[in-house]
């Protein structure tokens, strides 16, 4: 025979759902802003490499025209053209000897991340 005070327990109790919820709700709050700036964080590395490559082009560039007349983003950086995160700026100037590459963050996600540039001289605004 049973006994009139052991219940049989088949499911949850509302008290212990809502614990859960609040658990689960406290963990997304702390790891979905960490993800965000992995996210924003990899896509300026991503940025960053391909402004590199697009200045060993235009390096690779003068060397064969000995001058930068001529050189365009669309020609030699098309995967930093097509970098839907950032805005290209690219201008020659000094006698068409010198460039400056300048990549402005654009979106939501990318508010709040630096404007990178690069020029002939080597100069980075991330070293």
């Amino acid at each position: 025979m049973s006994s009139p005070f052991v219940r049989n327990s088949r499911g949850f109790t509302l008290v212990e759902l809502m614990i859960a919820v609040v658990i689960l709700g406290i963990l997304v709050s702390i790891a979905y802003p960490a993800y965000q700036d992995h996210v924003r964080r990899t896509r300026q590395a991503d940025a960053q490499s391909q402004i590199m490559a697009f200045g060993s082009a235009l390096e690779r560039y003068r060397g064969k025209h000995f001058s930068y007349d001529g050189a365009t983003l669309a020609a030699l950086g098309s995967e930093l053209n097509a970098n839907s995160d950032y805005v290209v700026d690219f201008d020659i100037a000094g006698g068409n000897q010198s460039y400056t590459i300048e990549a402005t963050p654009q979106g939501s996600l990318m508010s709040g991340m630096p404007v990178l540039t690069l020029n002939s001289a080597g100069e980075a605004s991330w070293d």
